[in-house]
């Protein structure tokens, strides 16, 4: 088996992601760039009520991805700190990834772990995502074409005082994401039948891309370091990954995405995200722009560091 060969097929084998492995067959992405030999290093958040958050990727022999360590500067003894670990099963695929709070103080000489939340993956006979599962959220189904495209999401909620329902199409153009059609509605107890209200995460949008690289295509989930841990019985929400999981499609086009608009008379939020690239072609800084139907807006940055492996 020749080098190029046995790369593809470790990857294929490590994405876990919903993006078939034979719609790209040259990854490009360990996280980051194999041509260039670049990883991402960590990732640095930097929220609109000026609040810094860093994440630290850390990678096992094999190169997967195993953990991630998330903090506030400048000194995270005296902050939270969330741990994120990747589990894989016997063919190397994502199986889970559980996240936990360490909240300070911590006592000396062992942990105290606070909240945890989890993502459990499934695959279909084809090596294909077919759910993921989110502890005290919902459960998302994926179905996939005949090119092994992800088609359609779903997912249902059933509860004595309330009812969730999901649905999502999408359409790619090449190797991007450029439309979803749908939603997530809940339906409370007494409301008359077929009627919902709105929940949060992905729903009908228009997107744009750059021509760069994606450096998390086909991954898996990163977790914010500002949100997640939330349970749908204390209100509507959704985990907020900065990439992947449940509620973002980031990690679905080669390319990044630049605008993401709702159909015209969708009530939604409008982003924009301008980037920052290096010589790999790879984004070293994203700002994001989040415009709401009452115009007003905030402002995130993101940024990049990579390391040579």
């Amino acid at each position: 088996m020749n080098a190029r060969l046995a790369l593809f097929l470790t990857f294929c084998l490590l994405a876990g992601g919903l993006v078939s492995c034979f719609d790209h067959r040259f990854p490009d992405i360990t996280p980051g760039s194999t041509p260039a030999r670049l990883r991402v290093k960590s990732l640095t958040e930097e929220l609109a009520n000026n609040v810094v958050r860093i994440t630290a990727f850390r990678y096992d022999p094999q190169g997967r991805l195993s953990s991630l360590v998330s903090f506030q500067p400048p000194d995270s003894s005296m902050v939270t700190i969330y741990y994120s670990n990747f589990r894989y099963d016997a063919q190397n695929r994502l199986i889970q990834l559980q996240r936990i709070a360490v909240p300070s103080p911590r006592p000396a000489g062992g942990v105290v772990s606070g909240p945890v939340e989890n993502y459990a993956y499934a695959y279909n006979g084809a090596g294909q995502v077919s759910s993921i599962a989110y502890t005290n959220g919902l459960t998302w189904s994926y179905t996939y074409n005949s090119d092994n495209r992800l088609a359609s999401a779903s997912a249902v909620y059933s509860h004595p005082r309330f009812s969730i329902r999901g649905n999502l199409q999408f359409t790619f153009t090449g190797k991007n994401l450029t439309q979803t059609i749908g939603g997530t509605g809940i339906t409370y107890q007494g409301m008359p039948p077929g009627t919902s209200v709105g929940f949060p995460g992905v729903h009908s949008a228009d997107y744009t891309h750059d021509d760069k690289i994606n450096p998390f295509y086909g991954l898996f989930v990163i977790p914010s370091a500002a949100s997640g841990f939330v349970n749908i019985l204390s209100g509507p929400s959704t985990p907020g990954a900065l990439f992947g999981g449940t509620d973002s499609v980031l990690t679905l086009s080669q390319n990044n995405v630049l605008t993401e608009t709702p159909p015209s008379g969708y009530t939604a939020e409008t982003i924009r995200y301008q980037y920052q690239y290096n010589a790999a072609n790879l984004p070293t800084e994203r700002t994001k722009v989040t415009t709401f139907p009452n115009s007003s807006s905030t402002t995130d940055v993101l940024r990049f560091d990579y390391e040579s492996y």
